[in-house]
């Protein structure tokens, strides 16, 4: 169950460290560099910047709620379940369609990477919980 604990807590940390990222005056400062080229003013920016702030409240209750769950991660167990199914569909899978429109395949392979090990050690982690 220890290991289980920790995944909660370390992907409960990324997630929210990762939605910090997506707040609008941080956000804005780091769009150039990952979309080099992009119009930093106009409606789109801003829209760009807003929706994705959205995505990044997200990130930050769900790494909330993941160190809260740390607490008794044998009454959570679905919660692993729930990010194993993001990391497929909101990570994966949007790692891919990324790709497919042109966008640094490197830069998203990488995500890929790190999808695939929080899976992965995830799915591990909550086997041996439930061998204990």
């Amino acid at each position: 169950m220890n290991k289980l604990k920790w995944w909660f807590r370390v992907v409960g940390i990324l997630y929210f460290l990762l939605g910090v990222g997506f707040i609008p005056m941080l956000n804005a400062a780091r769009l150039p560099m990952m979309l080099p080229g992009v119009e930093t003013s106009g409606v789109a920016y801003q829209g760009l910047l807003d929706f994705s702030f959205m995505f990044g409240l997200d990130l930050i209750v769900t790494g909330a709620f993941m160190l809260w769950a740390s607490r008794d991660p044998l009454k959570n167990l679905s919660i692993v379940w729930l990010i194993v199914a993001l990391e497929i569909v909101r990570g994966i899978l949007d790692d891919f369609y990324m790709i497919s429109q042109g966008y640094a395949a490197p830069f998203y392979i990488g995500f890929i990477v790190l999808h695939l090990t929080i899976i992965v050690t995830g799915i591990l982690s909550l086997r041996q919980a439930k061998a204990e």
